[in-house]
């Protein structure tokens, strides 16, 4: 009974370990061990270190060892046992690499020749195949029937064999007499120009999870062997080196102290490793030319390690013979597998995942024809393109760069602003006249907007206006001397509007590159042909959107406008603006903020109901203001009559006669209870500054005339107070009041600015009001421009791009012509880098689903 759960036992064993080793040869078949470190034995050896022999003894079977000849290729040894089928080899080629020792995307194991049944052929089945390997350029057959002189011979084509190769001779072995066991015998170290080649192919297979099998001619000293050297590198502590000592038949009788030391070794005194040495005796070159057996030889080794001292007398006689040595080997292996087998899975699965991840960076493959695909990319990166233009939460950049440059434009331009000084000269007492209205109307120091110019004062303008008189009659402006002057603020707005646009037509074209990049990147040919093309759109549309920006600079170089509001309402704040600043009322460098204060209609009924402390409130100091005139001659407006045209010489850019000033009003209509007057204010009024009136005397006046006190009542012009008022509510309450008494007799519609204007005459009116409008008109030119320009660039050059783009690629690429496929397929030729990292990858993922399908079907 014992003996037969024994034999049971050993079936079981014997049948696991043959899965096992099965299982590692179809993994590495099929190429796993590019990525899995399998577990696996190599036979190392130097020349002549007796390691053929070793080999020829665990497979049973002849290889190439020729005086001069060494192994040129690693030969994987896969052993069967089989008791019902008899013995067989089959030899196969497994190509990993190519003829440039490059790894193959796709590792494919060859049958080489036919399946051999006499052990007598394996020896000349293994130089062919061999000779197949160092030839990879000629096809395998044509080796499949070389005698052994033409191996010998060497090259049959018209390139040089190589010298050594990582491909691999697989020998498949099957028979009743075998143990199950797979093992790689190394090329040997040979030539001194290839012993680094040679080297670097060993330690690359002895690492990791390997058995080291190592021979150890016991001729020579165990500290020359270069082998075991190389085993030391990869395993410093010797857990996974064995020594298989050859050639103890050639030591001599006399050699007693080196049979000693080699005992010393066998019996772990000297050089311990952890599974120990393993000694062997080979059949010498007589016996193999008598032809001897694989039996016989085992029987005369057995032989001689019982009837030789000192190993006879030794007590580790299981390290003695090839038997022991392969049921150990054997051993080894199987349970190197198994301890491997749990992380096996694992570490595929980790290294599927990571490679499935670097695949997905690179871009997949096309699948669709080129001009179909092509049209895609470009449809892709219009929309990219247009959601820049467009502007959004993620792609605003664009639009923020150029209004950005916009907002500079704009700056650039205000600081052309005409300094007008309304002083005699320009000297520190009169630098702190402020050249801007606020009140919304006009940027000031607060936007960080303020005029380079040089400062131009009531004499400069003298001096200019009577130069350019020519044949004018008297108290005329000639209309050149104002189009100088417009010109003169004008002088930059060329190069600050290139300046603009350069910006502008520098961020389109950081835009476009880098969405070219973002589409086009793996395609070199591709991308390189959409940047030239790409540049060559954006010149032609910064050509033709810059001529429209010279038309409208050309056209600001004449003076028009149809806004005769605005520049009117401009004019006249600047007049009175001037004309307090003469007037000494305005003190800027204790203001520099000045505000206006516009007062409504509640106010004005509320100061006209109540009393006031201007000591006005008594309406019956009205009554010696001229009435408003009901109806006339002329056009009306809510400030009494306006002059027709046809009496007066004054146009928009004309000189007019002085106006009317508060006192000659105040002459002509002495109030009853004395004359009304005016305090010079000391603070500004801090209310909320006015809108523009909406009723402004006619564009054709540059100033009013004067009126007689029993005539017609006064235009809006006549009438103004201090342009600054104060924010003491007494004086505040003063101004309302008056304003309010003049609502009452008809004179509605007016505000505190409008006080302003009633100023005495001054010597220098004609120059006044050139500077006023003048100063009024670069209002509105300024404004026009910076608003033109910016909407112009957009519209004819970012938009204008964008909605060609599209046309313009499909015809410059050549989509719909009949030859497109074949110019789109250039083209999209990809890197060769990528396209070969993505085959190498696609050819690992298909090898690692194969390993974890062999995994799974063997129960992991």
């Amino acid at each position: 009974m014992a003996n037969t759960t024994a034999e049971i036992s050993h079936s079981q064993y014997a049948t696991r370990r043959k899965e096992l080793l099965q299982l590692v040869k179809q993994l590495r078949s099929i190429g796993a061990q590019a990525d899995l470190d399998l577990p696996r034995i190599a036979v190392i050896g130097n020349q002549s270190a007796g390691k053929s022999s070793v080999v020829e003894a665990i497979s049973g079977i002849n290889v190439p060892r020729d005086a001069g000849t060494c192994t040129r290729c690693p030969m994987e040894c896969r052993m069967s046992s089989s008791s019902s089928a008899p013995w067989s080899c089959q030899v196969s080629i497994r190509w990993e690499f190519d003829m440039n020792d490059k790894p193959l995307d796709k590792v494919s194991e060859v049958r080489f020749g036919s399946l051999i049944t006499d052990k007598g052929d394996v020896e000349l089945a293994l130089r062919r195949a061999q000779a197949a390997v160092l030839n990879p350029s000629l096809p395998d057959t044509s080796f499949l029937a070389c005698s052994m002189d033409e191996l010998k011979n060497g090259a049959r084509g018209n390139q040089k064999p190589l010298q050594f190769s990582r491909n691999v001779v697989c020998v498949d072995l099957e028979g009743p007499t075998l143990t199950d066991l797979n093992f790689i015998d190394m090329p040997e170290n040979a030539e001194p120009e290839v012993v680094k080649l040679v080297e670097d192919l060993v330690i690359s297979h002895i690492k990791g999870n390997c058995l080291i099998l190592v021979a150890l001619p016991m001729t020579d000293d165990i500290e020359n062997q270069k082998a075991l050297r190389l085993a030391h590198q990869v395993d410093r502590e010797g857990r996974r080196t064995i020594g298989v000592m050859t050639k103890p038949d050639m030591l001599t009788i006399g050699s007693t102290k080196a049979r000693d030391l080699w005992l010393d070794v066998i019996e772990g005194r000297r050089h311990s490793l952890t599974h120990g040495y393993y000694c062997t005796r080979q059949p010498d070159d007589a016996e193999s030319s008598g032809g001897i057996t694989s039996a016989n030889a085992r029987v005369a080794e057995s032989t001689y390690f019982k009837e030789t001292s000192p190993w006879s007398t030794s007590a580790h006689k299981h390290r003695f013979g090839t038997n022991n040595l392969i049921s150990t080997l054997s051993t080894l292996l199987v349970q190197i597998i198994k301890d491997t087998l749990p992380n096996l899975r694992a570490e595929t699965m980790k290294c599927l995942a990571t490679c499935e991840q670097e695949l997905a960076v690179l871009p997949k493959p096309i699948e669709t024809e080129p001009a179909t695909y092509m049209l895609g990319l470009v449809t892709s990166f219009v929309n990219d393109v247009e959601r820049y233009v467009q502007g959004g939460p993620a792609a605003g950049r664009l639009i923020h760069e150029n209004r950005a440059a916009f907002a500079t434009f704009k700056q650039a331009i205000r600081r052309t602003a005409p300094n007008f000084r309304p002083y005699v000269n320009a000297d520190p007492t009169t630098s702190h006249f402020q050249n801007f209205l606020g009140e919304g109307e006009d940027e000031g120091p607060e936007e960080g907007l303020l005029s380079d110019m040089q400062p131009f004062t009531l004499t400069d303008m003298q001096k200019h206006i009577q130069k350019s008189i020519t044949r004018e009659l008297p108290d005329n402006v000639p209309f050149q001397a104002k189009v100088a002057l417009i010109a003169s603020f004008q002088g930059t707005w060329e190069s600050s509007t290139s300046q603009c646009f350069d910006t502008v037509r520098s961020s389109m074209l950081r835009v476009l590159f880098e969405c070219i990049n973002t589409k086009f990147q793996r395609y070199e040919n591709l991308e390189a042909h959409i940047r030239v093309s790409i540049s060559e759109l954006v010149d032609r549309h910064y050509i033709g959107c810059g001529q429209f920006l010279q038309a409208i600079l050309e056209a600001e170089q004449t003076p028009y406008t149809q806004n005769d509001h605005y520049l009117e309402t401009c004019k006249d704040k600047w007049l009175a603006k001037y004309k307090d600043a003469r007037a000494g009322r305005v003190d800027a460098s204790l203001q520099p903020l000045a505000k206006r204060a516009r007062v409504t209609g509640a106010e004005r009924n509320h100061a006209a109901n109540g009393s006031s402390a201007s000591g006005l409130s008594d309406t019956s100091q009205l009554s010696k203001l001229p009435a408003p005139v009901q109806a006339s001659n002329g056009p009306t407006s809510v400030f009494g009559t306006i002059q027709p045209s046809g009496q007066t010489n004054a146009s928009a850019f004309g000189q007019s006669p002085r106006p009317f000033t508060f006192q000659s009003f105040a002459k002509s209509n002495p109030p009853t209870d004395g004359p009304v007057t005016f305090e010079t204010p000391a603070k500004p009024i801090t209310s909320k500054p006015p809108a523009p009136s909406t009723a402004v005397s006619s564009s054709n006046h540059a100033a009013p005339s004067p009126v007689q006190a029993s005539s017609a009542p006064a235009t809006p012009a006549q009438f103004a107070s201090a342009a600054v008022i104060t924010s003491v509510p007494h004086d505040l309450e003063r101004i309302n009041s008056v304003l309010a008494l003049l609502a009452e007799v008809g004179y509605t519609g007016l505000n505190a600015e409008d006080l302003g204007k009633l100023n005495p005459p001054d010597e220098y009116e004609t120059e006044l009001h050139v500077m006023a409008e003048v100063r009024g008109y670069f209002q509105v030119s300024y404004k026009r421009v910076i608003d033109n320009v910016p909407s112009l660039i957009d519209l004819k050059f970012v938009k204008a791009i964008t909605k060609e783009l599209q046309n313009f690629l499909i015809s410059n690429l050549g989509l719909g012509t009949t030859n497109a496929n074949d110019r789109c397929g250039k083209y999209l030729a990809e890197d060769p880098n990528i396209v070969a990292r993505r085959d190498e990858l696609v050819s690992r993922k298909n090898r690692l689903e194969a390993v974890k399908i062999e995994l799974q079907n063997f129960g992991l």
